[in-house]
């Protein structure tokens, strides 16, 4: 019984894939969120019906979209495709090995970043242009396609000015800042898809946590590294200031986690549906003080450990 469904789960696998990348390229901003998902069936298909399913949902969709493409002048992106594939593929891997979460998320991330940089540098040397300068006209012309919709009343250009920034110095910091930039994404999408997948089933091939998620945190030598970047923001010298700057924000963004790991761990305690918890965690990515309010939070757990995860047992009378 079980052989006879496994066709019908890559059939399922491969459809699903497909609709999610139409979706993606066709709702205008929501494709943006539904993007994040293109992982989601390739991982569940490798826990249902084995990595050679998981790899042939793979390979179809992108002959596919090749075949639409080449020979029915339909527009296809088959990189960022392959991109999310890759990611996918990586997450489902280390999953089935007994290793820490972060590990599992981080070297998915890992794995879709080095992807991007290395096509990145490709399509440079093919237009001949060194990666920075290629980085710079690539923001430039994202910017241009997104700006109609997401600051239809030039809002941003304005808080822009009224910082002392033109629009042209704010994408040249963005591409300096490409390779934190990159890391944060792919590290959302990984941890988002590891969730879901967690959620929908998909532990079958997959070793248990180490540690619950609720319950992860942030090594403590991380802030030595925060504060050892901050201070670099105070030298004299661009290129360090840039380093120190991606190191920053990715740092940040650890601490994100552990904040609303700190929040899981509450919603958990006092038995919150899964409903409302996934609704409280997408507000905390709306709402731009929220998420400072969780940054603060994660940092601070360093000293006041508010899940109380390193309290000493109670001694025994």
């Amino acid at each position: 019984m079980a052989a006879r469904q496994l066709p019908l789960q890559v059939i399922g696998g491969l459809v699903a894939l497909l609709l999610l990348y139409y979706a993606s390229g066709q709702i205008p901003v929501a494709g943006l969120f539904v993007s994040l998902l293109l992982p989601l069936p390739i991982i569940l298909t490798i826990d249902r019906a084995g990595w050679w399913g998981g790899l042939l949902i793979v390979a179809a969709a992108l002959a596919i979209l090749f075949y639409l493409e080449r020979f029915t002048g339909v527009s296809a992106e088959l990189l960022p495709l392959l991109h999310m594939a890759i990611l996918g593929v990586t997450l489902a891997t280390l999953a089935a090995r007994p290793l820490p979460p972060e590990l599992v998320i981080g070297g998915a991330a890992l794995g879709g970043m080095l992807f991007q940089v290395g096509v990145f540098v490709v399509l440079a040397q093919q237009q001949g242009l060194s990666p920075l300068a290629y980085l710079e006209q690539t923001v430039a012309t994202v910017w241009s396609g997104l700006s109609p919709i997401l600051d239809k009343d030039q809002i941003l250009e304005k808080e822009f000015n009224q910082a002392g920034l033109t629009l042209a110095e704010v994408l040249s910091l963005v591409a300096r800042l490409t390779p934190a930039l990159l890391l944060m994404n792919n590290t959302v999408v990984a941890l988002l898809n590891y969730l879901l997948s967690r959620t929908l089933g998909s532990e079958r091939r997959w070793a248990p946590p180490k540690v619950p998620l609720p319950c992860w945190e942030a090594p403590g030598w991380l802030v030595f590294i925060l504060i050892g970047a901050g201070f670099l923001l105070l030298v004299p010298y661009q290129v360090l200031q840039l380093a120190a700057l991606n190191v920053l924000l990715i740092c940040l963004l650890l601490y994100f986690f552990q904040g609303v790991a700190i929040i899981a761990f509450g919603l958990q305690r006092f038995q919150v549906p899964h409903f409302l918890r996934w609704s409280i965690y997408l507000l905390l990515i709306v709402i731009k003080p929220a998420m400072l309010l969780v940054v603060i939070m994660g940092l601070v757990d360093l000293w006041l450990d508010f899940r109380r995860l390193h309290q000493p047992p109670p001694s025994e009378v």
